[in-house]
């Protein structure tokens, strides 16, 4: 049971970090795009760089928010399987 709660706090701590660099990407986007439309170098290629970071960041948040909510709602038969799959991996990958 230990190593479960270990296990989850990780993966937990792992989607808490994803969802910082996430939160960067979409506070950053504003910045580009407003140096592409104040005219700061290409304004195509900026306003370009400001959706992608919105997008990619808004993809990260959502996928991470997800895995949280999954990971804290999982069973002791869940963790179990889920512990079983990654050490097949590991097998057949080793």
């Amino acid at each position: 049971m230990h190593e479960q709660l270990a296990e989850q706090a990780q993966l937990e701590t792992v989607q808490m970090a994803e969802q910082e660099t996430s939160r960067q990407l979409i506070s950053e986007a504003p910045k580009k795009l407003s140096e592409a439309v104040q005219g700061a170098g290409n304004k195509l290629q900026g306003a370009k760089v400001a959706q992608a970071m919105l997008s990619a960041g808004n993809e990260k948040l959502n996928a991470s928010t997800k895995q949280l909510a999954d990971i804290k709602h999982m069973s002791s038969d869940q963790w179990r399987e889920r512990k079983q799959m990654t050490h097949h991996d590991k097998e057949t990958k080793g």
